[in-house]
């Protein structure tokens, strides 16, 4: 019959990947119900395929052609399948809790290491950013830390105000006890000091906000990331939590 003659065939390439796939269907639904680990997928199909093959000439006398081919070979396969999961499964689900202590934390390492390296790599983008404001960067930078009460160096003041730095000082100390509308007046008079204009703390306020603009539109630019003026002082912060 035309069947038998389909079924009397070597293993051929061919009918290899047939089978291949028609298994992989199979312990994939296994897979999806959770019965079979999915580490253990490539295992389970490679013990069926050998099972198959070693069992294939027994396989293809027993077909009768009530059915296709391959509705026939899913069935065999899915058997197959319950003997792998009733042979293996306490030995699958065998992990006690050390182990499984152990890879939660490798896995929590995993990911804190990843994730500080991306943290590490938006820092430097938003240094290479604030840089990106030519010859006012040093005024940026420091304004900005002003204005989010982060920590400055002597060096950040200095870089702005150049020869005035002690009188700068003087100017901006005792700032963590300032309102806002008192700090951008102090910041006026800073600005007087070193670039000998005479502006009032509204004018700096907008600025200030001008600059964080500007700063959020290069640093969102193409949707690379989402920042808002709460993220600027966190990077400000961080940035200075890792100098």
């Amino acid at each position: 019959m035309q069947y038998r003659n389909q079924l009397n065939k070597k293993v051929t390439e061919e009918f290899f990947d047939t089978l291949k796939e028609l298994i992989t269907k199979v312990v994939a639904r296994y897979i999806a119900r959770g019965a079979i680990p999915r580490r253990e997928q490539a295992d389970v199909e490679t013990a069926i395929i050998e099972k198959f093959l070693l069992k294939q000439e027994q396989i293809d006398s027993a077909f009768q052609g009530k059915a296709k081919i391959s509705t026939y070979y899913i069935a065999v396969i899915n058997r197959m399948c319950a003997e792998v999961i009733r042979k293996e499964q306490k030995h699958w689900y065998s992990l006690n809790e050390h182990d499984d202590k152990k890879i939660l934390a490798d896995s929590t390492t995993y990911f804190d290491a990843s994730k500080q390296t991306l943290v590490n790599e938006e820092l430097k983008r938003f240094r290479a950013t604030i840089m990106l404001f030519n010859g006012s960067s040093a005024k940026v930078l420091l304004f900005l830390k002003l204005y989010y009460d982060i920590p400055i160096t002597t060096q950040e003041i200095r870089n702005y105000a150049e020869n005035k730095t002690a009188k700068a000082q003087k100017i901006i100390e005792m700032r963590s006890e300032l309102s806002k509308a008192e700090l951008n007046q102090k910041l006026a008079d800073l600005v007087l000091l070193v670039e000998g204009k005479k502006v009032g703390g509204d004018a700096v306020r907008m600025w200030i906000n001008k600059q964080m603009d500007t700063l959020l539109c290069r640093l969102n630019g193409q949707n690379k990331s989402f920042h808002n003026k709460e993220t600027i002082g966190l990077m400000l912060e961080m940035q200075h939590n890792s100098a």
